[in-house]
């Protein structure tokens, strides 16, 4: 009988190790996804050479992280047999869920989807009430008497302002 508690615990560690590996892949599966996005941030210098890393992988990682995410989900469920229950909720799931997530992560782009999208009706303030300091860049537009500016640092998070100026339909790009 004393037997087969070291083996049921040999087995247990054997999973709980095995459980580990699968949740260490996955998160080096999410590093993976998420470099592009650390790499390629607003407001931030970028090294040509980093830049050109971070968007090869982000050209080439759909595939693979979706590889790798079936490659992680099929050992882990191979483990998940044999597995105690500790070990499935802590680090077989997880490992899953983790592979899961790097997987999608790779199709969204956070910077597109929550900060650089258009301002289609934007809304003005006299120079003295905008609160821009005298050494912020702005880009100025000005047609007949009437001008607008727009502030570089706001610019930087939208990119695209559609606008009328003049009675004239603009648009303002940086």
């Amino acid at each position: 009988m004393l037997l087969a508690g070291k083996d049921r615990f040999k087995i247990s560690l054997r999973d709980g190790v095995q459980g580990l590996c699968l949740v260490l892949a996955s998160l080096a599966t999410l590093a993976v996804a998420l470099y592009p996005m650390y790499i390629i941030r607003p407001f931030r210098e970028q090294k040509p050479s980093d830049l050109q890393r971070a968007l090869w992988v982000q050209l080439h990682d759909r595939l693979f992280l979706a590889g790798l995410f079936i490659l992680i989900t099929i050992l882990a469920l191979l483990v998940w047999r044999r597995a105690g229950l500790t070990a499935k909720i802590l680090l077989l799931a997880p490992a899953m869920s983790i592979a899961l997530l790097a997987a999608g992560a790779c199709w969204v782009n956070p910077f597109e989807q929550m900060m650089f999208h258009a301002i289609g009706e934007p809304h003005y303030v006299t120079i003295q009430d905008a609160g821009i300091d005298d050494k912020a860049m702005v880009i100025v537009v000005t047609m007949g008497n009437e001008s607008r500016a727009y502030p570089i640092r706001e610019m930087g998070y939208h990119h695209i302002v559609n606008d009328r100026l003049h009675q004239l339909p603009i648009v303002v790009t940086y």
